[in-house]
């Protein structure tokens, strides 16, 4: 019977002594590899010897017979140092350690993943929005290159072109007035990427000219 009583000192033992495999194998996998391993190196050690003394079956002097003696045994020595080792399992405790390490940075991961980030630019005072860059800089950044790449019109130019026409007016619009007061939302977003400002200003002139030009 275990002279240990203490339920807390038998946990404290267990994290230490106990161990588990964490090579990647499972255990049937690593009850059949271990000893292929250490038969590989005892048969690469055995023919390393064999080809050094595989001359001397023939007949030779003592002389060779001594050198070769002296080489099979350095040879022996060294494969015996570059030989494949067991080592033993990692600590039950510092798995543990691990895995607990690995369920906080998941669920962290999983509560940011889990916040919504997209935003609704056409609501009514979006921009008034205190600008937080771990849930509004990427919607924005997506927002500003969608609308600064050229567009595709497809096989219905005219119709894509009158529509896309007048949702960039109405874009143009309401970002070049928020840009322009300071919204708070576009502010923030600035601060941190000072190009956009310039770039998006441009864009919003070129979108109000290109519909009023097709409209004259």
């Amino acid at each position: 019977m275990s002279k240990i009583k203490s339920a807390r000192e038998k946990k404290t033992l267990s994290l230490k002594r106990d161990r588990r495999n964490t090579f990647g194998e499972n255990s049937k996998a690593s009850r059949k590899a271990i000893p292929r391993r250490k038969q590989l190196s005892h048969m690469g050690e055995r023919r390393a010897v064999a080809q050094i003394l595989n001359h001397l079956r023939q007949g030779a002097a003592e002389r060779d017979a001594t050198e070769a003696d002296v080489l099979a045994k350095t040879t022996i020595v060294e494969r015996k140092r570059k030989a494949f080792k067991k080592h033993r399992d990692t600590a039950l405790g510092v798995v543990v350690k691990k895995k607990l390490a690995e369920r906080r940075d998941q669920s962290h991961i999983r509560h940011v993943d889990a916040t919504p980030i997209k935003l609704n630019f056409e609501a009514d005072k979006i921009f008034d929005t205190p600008y937080d860059p771990a849930l509004h800089k990427r919607s924005i950044l997506w927002e500003l290159r969608f609308h600064s790449v050229r567009p595709n019109w497809g096989p219905h130019k005219k119709k894509s072109q009158r529509y896309r026409w007048r949702y960039q007016r109405e874009f143009a619009t309401r970002w070049k007035e928020a840009t322009l007061r300071g919204a708070p939302l576009l502010v923030g977003f600035f601060a941190e990427e000072p190009q956009w400002r310039e770039r998006m200003l441009r864009w919003c002139e070129a979108a109000l000219t290109a519909e009023s030009d097709s409209r004259s």
